[in-house]
């Protein structure tokens, strides 16, 4: 336990995923590479929210389109080249793997 006059900035994965727009998945990547230090408590992983804010801008992390409009972003697109409406994020992947074979 941390003596009264020190705050744990501690986060679980979850949280932390919330508080820099990122899936709990990339925050553990980045523990597992070692980019970011994290503390086991139980079955969880915390990691320090500052070190985390360094870490993330770091990465990138207002760079590029979530999943989310990148498939609405290649949808638009190939509906406009004439493609057939393809629902989910995987159609548009594998029907942009078969025009490029």
């Amino acid at each position: 336990m941390l003596p009264p006059h020190i705050v744990d900035d501690r986060v679980d994965v979850r949280e932390a995923a919330i508080l820099v727009s990122r899936s709990p998945e990339t925050i553990r990547r980045w523990v597992w590479a070692g980019a970011l230090s994290a503390k086991r408590d139980g079955r969880r992983l915390l990691v320090s929210r500052n070190e985390l804010r360094v870490v993330a801008a770091e990465h990138g992390h207002d760079s590029g389109p979530t999943l989310a409009q990148w498939a609405e972003r290649a949808r638009e697109a190939m509906m406009a080249a004439g493609f057939a409406k393809l629902e989910s994020a995987a159609d548009l992947v594998l029907e942009d793997r078969r025009r490029h074979l």
